[in-house]
């Protein structure tokens, strides 16, 4: 079952710490601001901004003081600068954990460049984001309660702009933002009505398709995670201030199988500040079959799933029909996806090699048409463990259908649902619809703490005639949640270069350096005046 807490790289684990002038080109454009920028800023800082940054440094000298705490024992004792967890015994056996992170993020995008016409002409910018996070865990088995909540804050969001700063403020028009938010809230019993293997989890939650059971090879935990968790439905929490889901979903489990049945209704989020409310005119629905890896399948691991997505907030959809088709066009979405995975690693001379197959077919109602679309996923790598830096080398290629006949009675264009894009699309000028992704990846570990992944992706539009997608899914009742770029006839969008670097000093800190460059080809030049861009971001995360 889909974990609704804390044990991944975008949970607790994650948290952040205080981030200082990263990314900046120059002084003139740094995010650390001028005599004049100081002024409007510091008469925020007196008000909800400074309760956003004061939970921003609390943290901070929570880690300083632990790791002081820790300064004089002995080496034995474990590394200094870690907190412990801040567990505590309660009532009625229950134990009582605090749980707290922060992440601090500096963005620097220096998009395709747009004409000075253009209505995101703003195409060169930086800007800064901070998500504070505070949950209370209660635990006494069979039943465990956890309720978080999440404060974000957006400085210099950029107006008038592409990209992901531009995102921000098309859903909420301003350069400061701030806002707390019920992020957590959901109770879960292990061994329901005394049936074991049986769990349920109700109320406010994070659901990662895909995720639903953890395997235990460490190849197949990677492959699930990465290259399989979230293509469809997921918390979108590479945004500032990600995505929840209200429901609940139930799923049995044994040593050999996993099976999950869930139904929510997604939150506003993403790129939308306002995280609290509802989407009510959206609704998502699944159910999944995963087999895990065992005697019975050594290395291997296959899943089925079904999604049904449901989205009737009545408002202009995004697909490749001319505007005033789609303005007349009032009937709402009713989509249904079917698939399955096939997960193996299999030891192959001094290395291991792997082999990933993932594949969708999507039908139902698209608005007044019908909706005909599929997607798949076909890759392999191969690792050598026992090297230094544990190289692994991985190529593939995904693909999804697009639309042919902007006039035709069938829909081809394969919906993504709610996903956390940017797991696929490291530079999410992209995502999976219309899209041909064929890649080479090289992943690196020289240190135990140090980890290294470079990437180099060819992308294609599928169809022309369609559109090039980016986004990840709805993020309020009045934004749909997809941009299109038109193509101009085009096939080839163009080469994408991109590099990442993790370092974790200690189980509170974590450090991520992201830099892309993209060589853009006919769709860029179609659509832009230039044909380069360059996205990264320094991130620092603290967390106990």
């Amino acid at each position: 079952m889909s974990e609704s807490g804390s044990e991944d790289s975008d949970g607790w684990r994650s948290g952040g710490a205080l981030w200082s002038k990263a990314c900046s080109q120059g002084t003139a454009d740094s995010f650390v601001p001028d005599h004049e920028a100081m002024r409007p800023f510091m008469r925020t800082l007196k008000t909800s901004a400074f309760r956003g940054l004061a939970k921003v440094a609390l943290v901070s000298l929570l880690a300083l003081a632990g790791g002081a705490t820790r300064a004089d024992e002995p080496k034995s004792e474990g590394p200094a600068f870690e907190i412990p967890p801040l567990e505590a015994e309660g009532p009625f056996g229950a134990t009582i954990r605090l749980e707290a992170s922060d992440r601090v993020r500096g963005e620097f995008v220096d998009w395709f460049e747009t004409p000075p016409s253009s209505a995101t002409r703003n195409d060169d910018y930086r800007f800064l984001g901070n998500r504070f996070q505070l949950g209370v865990r209660v635990k006494r088995d069979p039943v465990e309660l956890f309720v978080q909540f999440q404060d974000s804050l957006l400085y210099k969001v950029p107006d008038h702009a592409p990209g992901p700063g531009g995102n921000y403020f098309a859903n909420t028009p301003e350069t400061y933002q701030q806002e707390p938010m019920l992020r957590n809230a959901w109770l879960r019993w292990q061994d329901a009505f005394t049936v074991p293997g049986l769990k349920t989890t109700l109320g406010r939650q994070l659901y990662r398709d895909g995720l639903e059971t953890p395997l235990d090879d460490p190849t197949l935990a990677w492959l699930q995670k990465n290259r399989i968790a979230e293509r469809l439905v997921g918390p979108f929490d590479y945004t500032h201030i990600g995505r929840s889901f209200d429901g609940g979903q139930v799923g049995y489990e044994n040593p050999l199988l996993n099976v999950t049945a869930f139904g929510f209704v997604p939150t506003f989020g993403g790129y939308e500040i306002n995280g609290n409310p509802e989407i009510d005119q959206v609704a998502v629905a699944g159910l999944s079959a995963t087999l895990k890896e065992g005697e019975t399948l050594p290395g291997t691991s296959t899943r089925l799933f079904y999604l049904y997505y449901n989205d009737h907030r009545n408002l202009v959809v995004l697909d490749n029909r001319p505007l005033a088709l789609r303005q007349a066009d009032h009937q709402p979405l009713n989509l249904h996806t079917v698939g399955g995975q096939l997960l193996h690693v299999e030891p192959l001379g001094p290395g291991k090699a792997d082999f990933l197959l993932w594949a969708a077919g999507q039908f139902g109602d698209w608005q007044s048409l019908e909706q005909e679309a599929w997607a798949y996923a076909l890759e392999a790598g191969y690792q050598l463990p026992e090297v230094w830096a544990a190289p692994w080398l991985r190529f593939g290629v995904n693909q999804s259908s697009g639309s042919n006949d902007p006039f035709g009675r069938v829909h081809g264009t394969f919906f993504q649902i709610l996903p956390t894009a940017r797991l696929y699309a490291q530079f999410p000028f992209f995502n999976m619809m219309n899209n041909m992704d064929t890649f080479v990846q090289l992943l690196l570990q020289p240190h135990p703490k140090v980890s290294l992944r470079t990437d180099f992706h060819w992308l294609r539009v599928s169809q022309p005639n369609d559109l090039l997608y980016a986004g990840g899914g709805a993020t309020s009742d009045t934004n749909f949640g997809y941009t299109g770029t038109a193509t101009g006839g085009a096939q080839d969008i163009g080469y994408l270069l991109d590099t990442a670097l993790t370092f974790t000093p200690t189980r509170n800190l974590t450090l991520y350096l992201y830099y892309a460059h993209v060589f853009g080809r006919g769709v860029i030049g179609n659509a832009y005046v230039g044909r380069v861009a360059n996205y990264g971001y320094v991130e620092a995360t603290v967390g106990f």
